[in-house]
């Protein structure tokens, strides 16, 4: 049984008012962007894959620059304006899209993302990846923080269900915001199914000579910002080749992101050849980058879901995470796991793995078992589910 399924048997949510049969949904996608990660990869492929599975009529606004978006039968609204357009962005965000396309609907947004002043007959379905802002508020500009906070704050009095993309992050949301329980479903996040092991040695090759990468790397994926935890893992990382012979390089591959300086990131390094940054790697590229790595460590701070840990499974990849947040729930008996917060313990996790090919093939064949347990197409069709069980009816 797959982990999507176990979450089906909490009892709906009672006293709403009554909706048309074809109620439409409208789906907030102006986060979806070229070069998308984390939230965007989830607007795609889960609210693409409920679009083009559900009987509803589906609206789905998006910012004008976005690239495109694989919804079916699904209607694209593009008001007038760019994702780089970040103030006016918001602003349409929060008094305008409510307004205009949001009466008579359900609206599917993620985390706080959400129009003030929702019309009366719209019906508020937020899902919410992470309540970072509340953990980690250092790791923000204060601005947004403050913003996120007042916006979370009419969600928590206009959503009458909130879906979380792990039991983790459900488990924030009762305790952060009193939400109880059963106003609360898990549907969880998955990886496409382009990711699977490379074992074309000139795609490998290929791959290794546009990014110019060593022969022996240890591979990060993830956006350059505080929860990332980048600083303490190249330390780590610096830690283990001095104390070992081990040849391997430290490739972050990734986005920039806010309030990461690149300059101190390296000064954790032994040699500057220790560590390269590769920048954005685009969807094609990614299962022979995976692929092609000895391992992957993600040792970050918060994660509400951590996409790249099945990316890695699913292409072959040992993996070493953190053991808290939503790690240890999403990474299964596939990882090694280790403390973000000590050198020590993430130092110690990648030389393990790296020094022993009996625990490095045990590692691959368990997380290849454990991202069979997550699927787009069956989190969609719990979506669908949800929607109308608890919902739409």
């Amino acid at each position: 049984m797959r982990y999507g399924r176990r979450n089906r048997c909490c009892a709906p949510v009672q006293n709403k008012e009554r909706l048309p049969a074809q109620m439409k949904v409208v789906i907030n996608a102006l986060q979806y962007k070229r070069n998308s990660s984390g939230i965007g990869v989830m607007i795609r492929d889960l609210f693409g894959a409920y679009c083009r599975m559900t009987r509803r009529p589906c609206q789905i606004v998006l910012p004008q620059d976005s690239p495109t978006f694989p919804a079916g039968g699904a209607t694209f609204i593009r008001p007038a304006l760019d994702h780089g357009q970040g103030l006016r962005r918001m602003a349409f965000q929060a008094f305008r899209m409510g307004r205009l396309y949001c009466k008579d609907a359900v609206l599917l947004t993620t985390d706080s993302k959400t129009p003030f002043f929702l019309p009366r007959s719209c019906r508020l379905t937020p899902v919410v990846t992470d309540l970072a802002l509340y953990r980690l508020p250092e790791a923000y500009q204060r601005s947004r923080v403050l913003l996120w906070k007042i916006q979370y704050r009419y969600v928590r009095r206009r959503a009458s269900l909130f879906l979380a993309i792990s039991a983790f992050t459900k488990k924030e949301i009762v305790e952060l915001f009193g939400v109880p329980e059963e106003k609360v479903r898990v549907v969880p996040c998955a990886c496409s199914d382009s990711f699977r092991p490379v074992d074309d040695p000139a795609a490998l090759a290929a791959v290794r000579d546009k990014y110019a990468l060593p022969e022996r790397y240890v591979l990060f994926v993830g956006n350059a910002n505080p929860r990332k935890n980048l600083e303490r893992m190249v330390r780590a990382f610096a830690r283990m080749k001095r104390q070992t012979d081990l040849p391997h390089t430290l490739v972050i591959a990734g986005g920039q992101g806010w309030k990461v300086d690149r300059d101190r990131v390296l000064a954790g390094a032994e040699s500057g050849e220790d560590v390269r940054f590769i920048g954005f790697v685009p969807d094609e590229d990614m299962p022979a980058l995976y692929s092609g790595a000895a391992l992957f460590v993600f040792p970050t701070l918060y994660e509400g879901f951590g996409i790249p840990v099945l990316e890695a499974q699913r292409c072959g990849v040992p993996v070493v995470t953190s053991n808290c947040s939503s790690l240890p729930e999403v990474a299964g008996d596939g990882a090694v796991f280790v403390d973000p917060l000590d050198e020590r313990s993430i130092c110690e996790g990648m030389t393990r793995v790296l020094s022993d090919p009996a625990l490095s093939e045990a590692l691959v064949e368990k997380g290849r078992e454990n991202a069979k347990r997550y699927s787009w197409a069956e989190s969609a069709a719990l979506l669908d589910e949800i929607m109308e069980r608890e919902v739409l009816s």
